[in-house]
């Protein structure tokens, strides 16, 4: 090899290594050079977590990866600034397919993916049910018979395992509603019968070890079709407060007692009563009507005619009239409208991990998510007859259409994955403290298996 022949291999090395070190270190810090946009950019990542762990979770159709033993996690670098697929699967599961946008720099987290069994099975719990409720401390249940002179009730523990008691009144009728003490020992049945509304008190009576006495079921004559926004005093079981003629009424032991006279509206919390007066101003008191305090510094307009309710969501006041909705900002003591996109709607509450306040707005037609972090509306669902629309978790809601089941996350980035389940009901319940779902079809209650990890 001839002297310049070495010197001109000796000048490409140089030159590659003046071009190929500072490439490296680019690649090392995370730079990759983009030929869609002809240019060297800033890479991000992509963290995937799903419950249970999923069998394979695959990147853009060519980065594979299976979460360790004791991880139901992967994390991906290196991506490139613009969308990515991720596409999840696990032998007996639903498959899971997301687009998300990866940004310089910067991880993107799927962390909260639910996977589902695609065979969920069923077992019967009780027969010829018409209509059922599970008590707040998803424990007791409550299943109704409506007969042509009577109306049997069926009550029983979940964990007890022990046979129903049942109990009969002599009302027929259609169940309008169900409203659970908080202690969950109590209940409120609403039957409408030819036009004429009539409540009933469930009791579970008191249980020890000497004596177990049979729940009873008494009709509670002071409640009418012209009492409205019923509720029991979340301490006190034995009390039930009701509006009538624009006042609010304590109802204990057989006694009427007026609380607070000229209100449209109201909501009990904890020891406190928070209420709209019919000249539209927002106050507060303890549980007997008394130390009012104001809310807000200006009286809101109201409309003749116009129906009003308060929530209370994560301590924050929200007033609903007709299909409008705000909520007190405390600082301002001034209420902030929220537009929701349709109208006769319901609400569900739910925080997140970050403890951001999500609601859902849904009606026969639509579910809508509301997200107090990013302010803005997003549609989950469309169809026709939707209806007992529930959270599973904070990250998922579960509702029937029609006679279907569906099962649907909240995370609105690119496009948002539903599951239709085969199992059909005309009403549904789902236990988050044991994970199942409870289903009634064909007048027989039906529980799942564990839904939720």
């Amino acid at each position: 090899m001839t002297k310049k022949t070495r010197l001109i291999i000796l000048l490409v090395c140089v030159v590659c290594f003046f071009v190929i070190a500072p490439l490296l270190v680019l690649y090392s810090m995370g730079d990759r050079f983009d030929f869609k946009r002809m240019r060297i950019t800033k890479t991000g990542g992509i963290y995937v977590r799903t419950f249970p762990a999923a069998g394979e979770i695959t990147i853009d159709s060519n980065i594979s990866q299976k979460p360790g033993l004791f991880a139901n996690s992967i994390f991906v670098q290196s991506l490139l600034p613009k969308d990515h697929t991720v596409f999840i699967q696990k032998d007996g599961y639903y498959d899971y397919f997301k687009t998300l946008p990866v940004v310089e720099k910067q991880v993107t987290k799927l962390e909260n993916v639910l996977l589902i069994k695609k065979s969920i099975e069923f077992k019967n719990l009780v027969d010829k049910v018409d209509y059922f409720s599970i008590a707040p401390n998803n424990q007791n249940v409550i299943a109704l018979i409506s007969g042509t002179k009577s109306t049997t009730l069926n009550y029983f523990s979940l964990n007890s395992g022990n046979p129903p008691q049942t109990v009969s009144f002599p009302q027929p009728g259609k169940i309008l509603s169900f409203k659970w003490s908080g202690d969950s020992n109590k209940a409120l049945i609403e039957i409408e019968n030819y036009n004429n509304i009539f409540y009933y008190l469930f009791n579970n009576a008191s249980q020890n070890q000497t004596t177990v006495k049979k729940p009873t079921v008494v009709r509670v004559v002071s409640l009418d079709k012209t009492t409205q926004q019923i509720s029991f005093n979340p301490q006190d079981s034995t009390q039930i407060f009701y509006i009538k003629n624009k006042n609010l009424y304590s109802l204990k032991n057989n006694t009427t007692t007026p609380v607070i006279t000229g209100l449209l509206s109201y909501k009990i919390s904890g020891n406190n009563i928070t209420w709209l007066s019919s000249n539209g101003l927002l106050s507060s008191s303890d549980i007997s009507g008394k130390l009012i305090s104001a809310l807000m510094e200006k009286n809101i307009k109201i409309e003749a005619g116009q129906t009003y309710q308060i929530f209370n969501f994560s301590g924050k006041i929200f007033l609903q009239s007709g299909s409008a909705l705000a909520f007190l900002n405390q600082d301002t003591k001034k209420m902030e409208d929220i537009t929701p996109p349709i109208i006769n709607y319901k609400i569900l509450d739910s925080l997140d991990e970050n403890k951001n306040l999500n609601l859902i707005f849904w009606k026969s037609e639509k579910i809508y998510l509301y997200s107090f972090k990013d302010k803005k509306f997003t549609m989950l669902f469309s169809g026709s007859q939707v209806s007992n629309c529930q959270w599973i978790n904070n990250n998922y809601i579960i509702f029937t259409q029609d006679d279907k089941i569906i099962i649907s996350e909240i995370d609105y980035r690119g496009n948002i994955n539903t599951i239709t389940l085969p199992q059909t009901a005309s009403k549904i319940y789902f236990n988050q403290q044991d994970g199942k779902l409870y289903v009634l079809t064909d007048n027989s209650l039906l529980v799942s298996d564990k839904i939720t990890p």
